[in-house]
């Protein structure tokens, strides 16, 4: 739970339109958000009863999780809970004894890249050729054809 009012991010384990909506934004493939779901612990974060965002989350190794999809709704963004999921994913990194949190977005998210250094992640290594491998059509952003996948990682 957060500690604001009426703010509150807990666990779901049904999928529905609403959250496939927000997984979407950070993922077009429905396929693969619904392989990652299956092996994940997902979470919403909501303001009253709106969904406000989701964050899916995986084991990596035997050393780290990993967010494999987090997305904010774009009423909600640049007020905080896009923050307070990253807490909780660094919360449960900590609880589950872990040593780091890794995330990866695309070489072309200008934005998400510049949050997630923001919230304390530091660049490890580009994963070439990612999204071309892995996606049947082309994923343009900021104009650019994304190609390559940028990872991140928070450690303790």
């Amino acid at each position: 739970m957060s500690s604001e009012p009426g703010v509150t991010i807990q666990t779901f384990t049904n999928l529905d339109t609403e959250h496939m909506r927000l997984l979407f934004e950070a993922d077009p493939s429905e396929g693969m958000i619904n392989d990652v779901f299956i092996h994940s612990c997902a979470y919403e974060i909501r303001a009253g009863q709106a969904l406000a965002g989701v964050m899916l989350l995986i084991r990596a190794d035997a050393d780290a999780l990993e967010i494999a999809n987090i997305s904010v709704d774009r009423a909600y963004r640049r007020q905080g809970f896009g923050s307070r999921l990253i807490d909780r994913a660094k919360m449960e990194t900590v609880r589950l004894g872990l040593s780091r949190l890794e995330v990866g977005t695309g070489s072309t998210s200008f934005g998400a890249l510049c949050f997630y250094q923001t919230c304390g992640f530091r660049m490890d290594r580009i994963e070439r050729d990612y999204f071309v491998n892995r996606y049947a059509h082309p994923i343009v952003e900021n104009g650019i054809t994304l190609r390559d996948m940028v990872r991140l990682s928070w450690h303790l």
